[in-house]
């Protein structure tokens, strides 16, 4: 399965955004070329406790793989700060392109200042211009932070058991 990627028409500009603690953030789009190595770093640099389901992987080789996996078959953007990844935000097309996963990491340093929001806002948006009809994502049960933040953006939990999926519907007007 090859360039799930043109199914985003509609991209992410590069846009300057100010963090809670006042400091210029930029979010833009993810240039494999450009930014694996920092974003490999990212994820290197990355504390094992702020891990969610095994990701982000702990070894360099599965690093570079994952992000190798995502920057191939989904579209990511990413937070900048002075030249360093700090956040990264991705989603991948389900096999009938209705619907994409949603991964999204903001580097323990730059957490609990807005970062993670505004990648969740951008990419919420990204995805409803390219017509997708939901996010779907997976969190455990015990992230409550990263819950209350989806289910401020409208996400509900459609599966409870062991970890919680969550879905936001897409088609459902909301801004």
């Amino acid at each position: 399965m090859e360039a799930k990627l043109e199914l985003f028409r509609v991209r992410q500009s590069r846009e300057e955004v100010v963090d809670r603690k006042g400091e210029k953030v930029v979010i833009r789009e993810y240039n494999h070329g450009e930014d694996f190595e920092k974003l490999v770093h990212m994820y290197e640099t990355f504390s094992p406790e702020n891990r969610c389901l095994g990701l982000p992987p702990t070894t360099r080789k599965a690093i570079e793989a994952w992000v190798g996996f995502l920057a191939k078959r989904g579209y990511n953007i990413v937070a900048e700060k002075d030249g360093k990844i700090i956040g990264h935000a991705a989603v991948i097309p389900t096999e009938d392109g209705k619907n994409v996963d949603l991964t999204i990491f903001v580097h323990q340093d730059y957490q609990d200042r807005g970062i993670g929001q505004e990648l969740l806002k951008r990419i919420i948006e990204i995805c409803r211009k390219n017509g997708f009809e939901g996010i779907m994502l997976v969190t455990e049960r015990t992230n409550r932070r990263a819950i209350h933040v989806y289910k401020k953006f409208g996400f509900e939990v459609v599966n409870p058991e062991f970890e919680y999926d969550m879905y936001l519907d897409l088609r459902k007007t909301r801004s």
